[in-house]
């Protein structure tokens, strides 16, 4: 249902940048970014969550938002992500919930 968007976040990166992933921004884009693009982008490395630029881990995040607005459920975009990606379980929960907490907080209730 919302795979189409999610199908460009590559998959789980290693260190080394595995995950058909760049590194993390150069020094100039990241400082075109916001905190909250900034601490996105923080918080799903620490996961182990890579990304080909950080737009397009970005869009993806927004991408979350736009798909609750439009009334999915957090199971159903979890399925979508965990079948369009090699991210874990883990990790598809970790990137729903820093997008929703950093782009859309109005979604917060969808957790509780």
């Amino acid at each position: 249902m919302f795979a189409h968007q999610i199908a460009k976040l590559a998959g789980t990166a290693l260190i080394s940048g595995t995950f058909g992933l760049a590194a993390v921004a150069t020094a100039g884009t990241a400082g075109a970014l916001s905190s909250a693009d900034n601490q996105f982008l923080s918080e799903i490395k620490s996961e182990g969550i890579g990304y080909d630029s950080p737009s397009i881990a970005i869009d993806n995040a927004h991408y979350v938002c736009s798909a609750f607005d439009d009334g999915a459920s957090v199971g159903e975009l979890g399925r979508d992500i965990l079948a369009d990606t090699d991210l874990s379980t883990h990790q598809a929960a970790v990137f729903i919930v820093s997008a929703v907490e950093n782009y859309c907080p109005e979604h917060a209730d969808l957790f509780e």
